[in-house]
């Protein structure tokens, strides 16, 4: 670039700071174009813009998709900010004009951030042995089997003071009410009935042997600490087998055994780490299939079939992510159908046409398991109120914020279907509050989206916002309550039933108790990304975008599965770690599969 082009990137880059500084309104408080930030800004336009050019000349495909999710993440970033100044009081213009403002302002930052991503994209290639180097010498020595209990054994037991830690448990969650439906065999499907029998039998089954509640729930922990931990080595099998180096097989192992999450959830009462455990599973056995490009037969078909279908079975947006998966490869595989493509992608084509035949028996073998159960059992229907979450947050919303600006009749009729203490709980990050106000015995579902339509109609930015603010465990970087995680006991449903806390080396559940949102941002500066939910589905969307930029087209059947997933908890009540713990869990894997050389088609 000549001079003067760098001397317009480097004032581009004070003037993109500055409209932010503007939006945001931050006048008062940040000073930026008169301290010496603003020179620290436009010095590094001057270096990094013209890199962000020269890959534009080098290699277009990587720039485009380095800039594009340069783009995406300045802009997310400065949109949350933004949101959260907004809900704190801030002076924030939140308007079209103002998110408007935001995206040039990230356009032009993003060319400062784009070289970060083309490097990581276009990675240093290495020579590899002919052989596989250090990890196949490895697997040389040790068999499959053996690498899958020792990695067994080693996460099991670093989990165990975890377990004493929170002994006999974490009796949390929803399992008051599952318990409770196990001991009187009244059940419903409000919560998934195979978690409902598995965790009422298996506590029942440890009393029975060690003589009381509290010695059931602790081996329903170790079962379920078992459970999960045996899933986790059934992906560092996978990648011994696909021969990665040993480095990143280590660091995947340390990431199961260490990260304080996994141990915490592991002795926790909720159907999600069951269903996380099914879910990487299926994930892992996805990955295979894409790898060797070739699809499971006979005993291990079963195998992959039972394991979707318990996945399903433990929560209900298992299958309505199968099926966005399954619209997504009908999508990929009609295009390739009605244009002429030579034999690799024929090959291609086909490969997607096949996934979509076994993704769709997954949906229709768990829909029969769920009717099965729901027979066998008698089961009442679930509360309707759980598939609402998204409307009743955004009419609580505009009823918060503008509720004088409400008609007589859409007022009352708003407060026959809610509490109104509910609606003003109102929380942005969170359904809970207003769902528990819903009045069930006077929802009729035409009324209902009757008036959210007339609402949506006179209050379309609240009905915008809110989502965004629901969601933003899913996109935004800067903090949020997404790291939650329930250390509490809750209180017992009768006098018979009964578990209390006593915790045998009650300084280490402290430690766990640590993390908390507040003590994350505050004292892990930089680390406490690692915790936040957002980051992962970040990793998802990098993952995506560098197979697509590197023509890796079938890889793409991965990130897709954890993808679609993802956009299901959407429509959920909110973004938090147990609602995630099974991406958490498959982003390790995913991201040495990408990285691999052995990876690429």
């Amino acid at each position: 670039m000549k001079w003067w082009s760098r001397l317009v990137a480097g004032a581009s880059m004070v003037a993109a700071v500055s409209v932010i500084v503007r939006v945001c309104g931050l006048e008062d408080t940040v000073f930026f174009n008169k301290s010496a930030a603003s020179l620290g800004v436009f010095f590094l336009g001057l270096i990094l813009v013209p890199k962000a050019f020269g890959h534009w000349h080098e290699d277009r495909r990587s720039f485009l998709a380095g800039f594009g999710l340069a783009f995406v993440l300045v802009f997310t970033e400065i949109l949350g900010w933004a949101m959260r100044l907004w809900d704190a009081g801030g002076s924030v213009i939140l308007t079209g004009i103002g998110v408007f403002c935001m995206a040039g302002a990230a356009a032009l930052l993003a060319f400062a951030l784009e070289p970060w991503f083309y490097v990581i994209l276009n990675p240093g290639r290495k020579g590899k042995t002919e052989e596989g180097g250090a990890a196949a010498l490895w697997m040389e020595r040790c068999s499959a089997g053996r690498i899958f209990f020792g990695a067994w054994g080693i996460i099991f037991l670093s989990w165990i003071p975890c377990a004493l830690a929170f002994y006999p448990g974490l009796y949390s969650y929803d399992m008051s009410w599952q318990w409770a439906q196990f001991a009187s065999g009244d059940f419903t499907t409000h919560h998934p009935l195979v978690h409902t029998l598995l965790c009422g039998g298996i506590i029942e089954l440890g009393k029975v042997l060690g003589g009381s509640y509290e010695r059931g729930l602790f081996f329903h922990s170790l079962a379920q600490m078992a459970f999960l931990s045996g899933c986790m080595a059934f992906g560092i099998r996978f990648l011994a087998k696909r021969r990665v180096r040993t480095w990143a097989m280590v660091g995947v192992l340390a990431f199961f055994a260490l990260f304080p999450f996994f141990p915490v959830l592991g002795v926790s009462t909720t159907k999600d780490t069951m269903f996380a455990g099914f879910f990487f599973v299926v994930f892992v056995c996805i990955c295979d299939m894409v790898w060797d490009k070739a699809f499971y037969r006979g005993r291990k078909l079963v195998w992959f079939e039972a394991c979707a279908v318990s996945m399903c079975l433990l929560r209900n947006n298992a299958v309505h992510g199968l099926a966005v998966m399954v619209c997504c490869l009908m999508a990929v595989w009609g295009v390739g159908a009605l244009r002429k493509m030579g034999n690799r992608e024929k090959k291609r084509n086909l490969f997607f046409g096949r996934s979509i035949w076994l993704t769709g028996l997954c949906i229709l073998l768990s829909q029969a398991g769920f009717w099965a159960l729901e027979q066998g059992l008698e089961a009442g229907k679930g509360s309707r109120a759980e598939m609402l979450s998204l409307p009743m947050q955004q009419m609580a919303r505009a009823y918060v914020y503008h509720r004088e600006e409400f008609s007589k009749g859409d007022t009352e009729e708003l407060l026959r279907f809610f509490d109104e203490d509910s609606l003003l709980r109102y929380k942005y990050y969170v359904s809970d509050p207003v769902k528990a106000g819903m009045n069930m015995e006077e929802f009729r579902m035409g009324d209902f989206f009757r008036l959210w339509f007339r609402l949506g109609r006179q209050f379309p930015g609240e009905y915008m916002l809110s989502p965004l603010y629901n969601m933003m465990g899913l996109w935004y970087l800067g903090g949020d309550s997404s790291c939650f995680v329930s250390y509490e006991m809750l209180p017992p449903f009768d006098e018979v039933h009964k578990v209390e806390a006593k915790s045998k080396v009650p300084w280490l559940k402290a430690y766990y108790c640590w993390f908390t949102d507040e003590n994350l941002q505050r004292c892990l500066p930089g680390l406490c990304l690692f915790f936040y939910t957002s980051f992962y589905s970040w990793c998802v969307l990098f993952a995506a975008v560098m197979l697509a930029a590197k023509r890796r087209y079938k890889e793409l059947i991965p990130p897709l599965f954890l993808g679609s997933y993802l956009f299901t908890l959407v429509f959920g009540p909110c973004i938090i770690v147990r609602y995630v713990l099974g991406v958490m869990m498959c982003v390790p894997v995913l991201g040495v599969m990408v990285f691999s050389e052995q990876g690429r088609i």
